[in-house]
């Protein structure tokens, strides 16, 4: 719609003429002649307009890029907390078997799993790692690990290779957030029955837990759209900001053009006795006077304000 619309406003001679900047505000900006203050004035608009048409185009692509590929959770719930409270209830099983694998293998991604760490999008895979994320996962897989361990690793452990008798712990016999995580999106099939248990234990005792780490991790995936979204974005913004930074530049150095041509009608005034002015020396000199007049109204009304509240 914003290409169709912006055309429309862009080739509308009507449109265009109701939007021109008044060029009695070009002539004092520019101080331009009567004959090329209105062509400035037409010129200008139509190049804030073309800034605008293209800034909401950008905006407008990055919005729908955004619309066509976000995961629908991160849509349709602006909070874990919402995500828990509509999803909690409805977690079974079977729908834990995917959510949890996946939350293992986003950790595995992100953290440099030794599978994924020749991976070439590791580093901008690890860029958009939440840092949250890595200390929920590793407090949740760890408490998870542990109340497991006793019924299920003891079966399996005879089976498995480990640094030291357990195959999910470190040398300090601490739960390996990187090793479990491996096992549930990628294990053996001798490994099932443990990631069996774990999909058990998420499901009955960690249910909340773990649809927050879902939440967060699909609000961290797909970084390289993430990243032309947010060029997208940066541009169009960018391109609307441009007009009001120009404005703002233009009307700042006339000020300060305006303010020295001021202060030096003044100098001559004051240090060569000059007393003949013309008209513009006049004017001037005279809005020199009323600035002098507001900065001591103000300063009297703040010494009135100050002296009320300390007799108070």
């Amino acid at each position: 719609m914003v290409p169709f619309l912006g055309s429309l406003l862009l080739f509308n001679q009507s449109v265009v003429d109701v939007l021109t900047l008044s060029p009695e505000l070009v002539h004092r900006w520019f101080h331009l002649s009567a004959n090329e203050t209105a062509d400035a004035a037409r010129k200008l608009t139509l190049s804030r307009l073309y800034y605008v048409y293209f800034g909401l185009t950008l905006l407008g692509v990055g919005s729908a890029l955004f619309v066509l590929f976000c995961p629908l959770e991160i849509k349709n719930y602006s909070a874990s907390i919402e995500y828990q409270a509509a999803e909690g209830p409805h977690v079974s099983k079977p729908r834990m078997t995917l959510i949890l694998p996946f939350v293992a293998l986003q950790y595995s991604q992100w953290m440099g799993d030794e599978v994924y760490r020749d991976d070439t999008r590791a580093f901008v895979r690890a860029m958009g790692l939440p840092r949250e994320f890595d200390v929920f996962f590793t407090a949740v897989i760890s408490e998870l690990y542990l109340k497991v361990r006793e019924d299920t690793l003891e079966e399996i452990r005879d089976n498995l290779e480990g640094d030291n008798g357990h195959p999910y712990e470190d040398a300090r016999h601490r739960p390996d957030p990187s090793k479990i995580a491996h096992v549930i999106h990628s294990g053996a099939r001798i490994q099932w029955g443990f990631v069996d248990s774990l999909e058990e234990e998420a499901t009955n005792y960690f249910r909340n837990d773990v649809l927050m780490l879902h939440y967060m991790a699909l609000d961290h995936t797909k970084p390289y759209l993430r990243l032309i979204i947010a060029a997208f974005y940066g541009l169009g913004f960018g391109l609307l900001l441009i007009p009001t930074v120009q404005t703002f530049i233009t009307l700042a150095s006339n000020f300060v053009k305006r303010f020295a041509e001021i202060y030096d009608v003044r100098s001559q005034i004051v240090h060569r006795g000059k007393h003949r002015l013309s008209g513009k020396e006049q004017w001037m000199l005279s809005q020199l006077r009323s600035i002098c007049r507001r900065v001591i109204q103000k300063e009297v009304s703040l010494l009135v304000a100050n002296k009320v509240a300390g007799g108070v």
